[in-house]
């Protein structure tokens, strides 16, 4: 395991400081005037399951901790299961995961979903939870009516929406797999959702369920749309046009290009296409732009060396004998490999946000009440790197 582990690290920050090809990114054959755009306010957690693990403590951590009043709607389960039995044993479910202000939200009928009563617990929430099942029941009883608007309202005034399986297909202006009569048509009798983000169509338990060229189905006559594949315990946090992905497994893109990391490329595809590339924990896309979140297209800040020094010493990774040292040269940061002697500098794009240069490589630290920093995370590695205090 730990051979593993230091090729793995050894590996990918050898390779994320190739030089980049001077090949040109062409840009997206899509008309210019149809974009997708996610929430300008709100945030969105989109899973390829249920929303649990680490969606779970994101969800908390966006809405302000276990006391923050959320709402949970089931509304997509099969109707035998959602019996008053059902809905209390629902909510309790979560309560158990750690919510303790919990309010269950569900109907069948649009005209109760218009009502001012039904919507009040929306007003007062900051944030909402879409279960799983069949996205079109979903649709069914809340698209265009005042929950529907309620629900854009509390993304407007910076609240969290999350959805997992049917629930994350919902989020999407396309409703992928609404069909009423099974989940195998890709374009059925149900073909609006939510539109949380617009022109996309969002797939679910993409590679558990080998469903990596069913979004073609939509693509060949639905154009426009960007398609965007969840596996499962894998999903996107959605902050205004940019997403990032999150879990252990990959998210399929469709967008009429192929990115390849390693020659750090963007390849338009010809018409007809029947290609797609994976993003994996950690990388970031641009819904606006249609386009992967490379090195070059990153913001850096100026941090003053006296700022620099709290993330300097030395990191031990846990459970293992590998070690890093973080130092100051000539007023730049950089990270020092103690089994090959690598040195690489870092840039800071944030305050916990450094990247390898020319890489998409990222250390997240991670600053503690005191201000200080301790430990930090290599994005799509699983290992803490915590600081040996002397």
């Amino acid at each position: 395991m730990k051979k593993l582990q230091l090729l793995f690290l050894g590996i990918i920050l050898f390779s994320g400081c190739n030089t980049p090809k001077e090949e040109a990114i062409q840009s997206s054959k899509i008309d210019q005037e149809i974009e997708t755009i996610g929430p300008e306010k709100g945030t969105l957690i989109i899973t390829g399951d249920r929303i649990y693990g680490i969606f779970k403590d994101k969800f908390l951590e966006l809405i302000g901790g276990a006391d923050a009043p959320i709402i949970v709607i089931p509304t997509a389960g099969s109707s035998e299961v959602l019996s008053d039995e059902f809905l209390e044993n629902y909510k309790q479910s979560f309560i158990n995961l750690g919510f303790n202000n919990v309010t269950v939200l569900h109907t069948r009928d649009p005209e109760e979903a218009n009502k001012d009563e039904f919507i009040e617990p929306i007003k007062n929430a900051v944030g909402v939870i879409f279960g799983g099942g069949r996205q079109w029941r979903h649709a069914d009883s809340y698209l265009n009516t005042k929950t529907h608007d309620e629900l854009i309202k509390l993304l407007d005034r910076g609240g969290v929406i999350a959805g997992g399986s049917a629930g994350a297909t919902i989020l999407g202006s396309y409703l992928t797999r609404g069909d009423t009569k099974g989940n195998t048509e890709m374009m059925g009798d149900h073909e609006v959702g939510l539109g949380f983000i617009s022109n996309i169509a969002i797939d679910q338990h993409l590679l558990a369920r080998n469903r990596q060229f069913d979004m073609f189905e939509i693509l060949d006559n639905r154009p426009e749309l960007l398609g965007i594949g969840l596996d499962e315990n894998t999903g996107i946090i959605v902050h205004g046009d940019k997403f990032k992905v999150v879990g252990k497994s990959y998210v399929a893109i469709y967008d009429g290009t192929r990115w390849s990391q390693e020659r750090d490329t963007i390849y338009q595809l010809p018409e007809g296409s029947r290609e797609y590339y994976l993003l994996k924990a950690g990388d970031e896309y641009n819904l606006r732009k249609r386009k992967v979140i490379t090195f070059d297209d990153r913001e850096f800040i100026q941090l003053t060396e006296i700022q620099l020094k709290k993330y300097t010493g030395t990191y031990q990774l846990r459970d293992d004998s590998m070690k890093v040292e973080i130092l100051i040269e000539n007023g730049s940061i950089n990270v020092f490999q103690n089994w090959d002697k690598h040195k690489y500098l870092i840039l800071p794009e944030s305050n916990t946000r450094f990247f390898i240069i020319n890489s998409d490589m990222s250390f997240n630290f991670e600053i503690n009440d005191n201000g200080e920093i301790n430990r930090f995370l290599v994005s799509s590695q699983n290992g803490i790197w915590e600081k040996i205090i002397e």
